[in-house]
């Protein structure tokens, strides 16, 4: 039985600001064999990694994300539920997209890379196309491009024939979108359809699961044969595959 690859879920967030490039720093250090992490458009346009449509949660201020600029984003402390992260700006500041190709570049290391594609949005397919173009600035990255949403699938194989595309579902599971190789659910859903690994891999799909954080729900996990995992611990869990 092979391995599943272990992907860090917003950067290895256990105990630094998800999304972070202190984060996602700490997953290379961790051995993650890639980042997970979702994307959005600001109010001038630039691709921000936040999960959240607004701030809220994360810097505890009002505002979305698509009605702020990115200045206006960076005056933000995004670890302020992190104390020990304080005078830190790799924690507390916002990264844009190209933040986190630098640092990948910058470690020389072969990380995959799983961006989710956030919507509904209502900039709609621009995020789409700001994604191409910046993807086009950074040749050999290894990419792949995911969303809940079928329209952005749709719009992204329009502008790119060549880059994986995993359609991201909770419940029900539906006839997938045309286009995608990858299958992606969450691990509960997985445990009440342990058939479901199985029956993709043999329809010619992959299949993703998140977020695995601890040893009993690895096991089952990789027991069903999954291909990567999304974990906030990457250290951990690939500690638990190995023993």
């Amino acid at each position: 039985m092979s391995q599943p690859l272990i992907a860090a879920h917003r950067g290895a967030n256990e105990f630094l600001p998800e999304h972070s490039i202190a984060a996602f720093r700490q997953a290379i250090v961790e051995g993650a064999d890639g980042f997970e992490f979702d994307l959005r458009l600001t109010a001038d346009g630039h691709l921000v990694l936040h999960h959240d449509r607004t701030v809220k949660r994360t810097a505890g201020a009002k505002g979305a994300v698509a009605d702020l600029t990115l200045a206006q984003l960076r005056d933000l402390n995004f670890a302020h539920q992190f104390p020990d992260c304080s005078g830190n700006p790799e924690a507390e500041r916002i990264p844009t997209l190209e933040d986190l190709f630098a640092l990948v570049v910058d470690s020389g290391k072969d990380l995959k890379l799983f961006i989710e594609a956030k919507h509904p949005s209502k900039f709609g397919p621009r995020l789409e196309l700001r994604l191409w173009e910046t993807l086009r600035r950074w040749p050999g990255l290894d990419a792949t491009v995911m969303s809940f949403s079928r329209a952005a699938l749709k719009t992204w194989r329009g502008l790119d024939q060549d880059t994986p595309l995993v359609w991201i579902f909770e419940y029900p599971f539906r006839r997938p979108p045309e286009g995608v190789q990858v299958l992606s659910s969450r691990v509960d859903y997985l445990d009440s359809a342990p058939e479901f690994v199985e029956r993709s891999h043999a329809a010619g799909y992959q299949v993703y699961t998140w977020t695995v954080n601890d040893a009993d729900t690895a096991h089952r996990m990789a027991g069903l044969e999954v291909d990567v995992m999304f974990t906030d611990r990457p250290a951990a869990i690939r500690q638990t595959l190995a023993g």
